[in-house]
């Protein structure tokens, strides 16, 4: 295929790379198709902070795909992050909807981040007191 860049002609080719990084990255999005089926259908939860983290991550990911130009692993890594933020959706629906069933998502949000700070600032401080016991 030729494009024309610069009013000169060049020939466009598609790298291997970029091949075997969208088939990777398309096979791991087609594997978390089943955890989002039981996320939306049967009431399944993954942890809110750890899908929502990851589809931010991969994100950016994805930005360095198009940086590179890379952009058919673009689209592939954009459907996985996706696929992770509709993991995060519905799970925080399904703990809503099981355990605060008159509260908003915002509130249920609102509260694993809390649990969550405190989660990190429980393991820290035991980390630091490991560190500095004396034996």
């Amino acid at each position: 295929m030729l494009i024309l860049q610069n009013g000169t002609s060049q020939e466009f080719l598609m790298s291997w790379q970029d091949l075997a990084l969208t088939s990777f990255i398309f096979l791991a999005g087609v594997l978390l198709i089943p955890q989002l089926l039981d996320t939306m259908h049967r009431g399944a939860v993954v942890n809110f902070f750890s899908a929502s983290l990851t589809s931010v991550l991969l994100f950016c990911i994805s930005s360095v795909f198009a940086s590179l130009g890379l952009w058919i692993s673009v689209i592939a890594q954009s459907f996985v992050a996706v696929v992770w933020v509709c993991l995060a959706f519905f799970s925080l629906r399904n703990v809503r909807n099981s355990q605060f069933p008159d509260k908003s998502l915002f509130f249920v949000a609102r509260d694993f981040l809390g649990v969550w700070i405190f989660g990190v600032t429980f393991l820290v401080s035991n980390g630091a007191r490991r560190l500095l016991r004396r034996d």
